[in-house]
């Protein structure tokens, strides 16, 4: 069963890939690779993916962690996860998919070497719950880990093409909602606790935010 959240879920995990295909017109997979380029993890890192949908993302950072490294995927909606277990079966790729909420991750303290969090955070629905994510975020990283956040985060211009595929962001909320968004969110990071907030574009409809874990000094 689904676990109970304040958070937003999609309960439709077969048709959001045929809609992420569509807004992004044929190039998720750029879009994905575009994302993973941008991401603080290497080889053999420890790898939490939250909000991970259909496990794209997350079957990504696999091939990039390697044998040694380890990749878990945690989504609120069941069926997200079963269609993304079936992706890693399908790819041949080791990837530790489970349900859970983003304000209770299962995992132990200080156990990670990166969380991520693909267009997840506009589906929190105020700065209580954001909160209480970037909590969990900071209590189960290492120390010196790091968050990379990914978001839409829309621009005021841009070609006729290119305003085609804004219909994503006004699915979500429009375009005066979600502007700067990236940036407006590195404030509740600084305020949970991260450090050497740094932020950038991904293209001209998202962005990202990349923070780290103090490392704690030894008494």
């Amino acid at each position: 069963d689904a676990p109970t959240t304040r958070g937003r879920t999609i309960p439709w995990a077969g048709f959001y890939d045929k809609l992420v295909s569509m807004v992004s017109f044929g190039k998720a997979d750029l879009l994905r690779s575009d994302i993973a380029s941008k991401a603080p993890y290497k080889r053999g890192d420890t790898i939490l993916d939250v909000g991970c949908g259909t496990g794209d993302q997350a079957i990504l950072a696999k091939r990039s962690v390697g044998n040694e490294g380890m990749v878990h995927g945690l989504d609120a909606a069941p069926n997200m996860i079963d269609l993304a277990r079936k992706k890693a079966s399908s790819a041949g790729v080791d990837v530790n998919f489970q349900v859970g909420l983003v304000e209770q991750i299962s995992h132990p303290d200080n156990s990670l070497d990166v969380v991520m969090s693909s267009l997840v955070m506009h589906h929190l629905p105020d700065d209580e719950l954001k909160q209480a994510a970037i909590g969990e975020f900071i209590r189960v990283l290492k120390p010196g880990g790091q968050v990379y956040i990914v978001d839409m985060d829309a621009v005021e211009s841009g070609t006729i093409r290119e305003r085609l595929s804004d219909v994503m962001v006004h699915l979500h909320g429009g375009r005066k909602h979600l502007h700067k968004s990236v940036e407006r969110m590195s404030p509740l990071f600084e305020g949970g606790g991260f450090i050497k907030m740094h932020s950038g574009r991904i293209n001209r409809q998202f962005g990202y935010l990349i923070g780290f874990k103090p490392i704690e000094t030894q008494e």
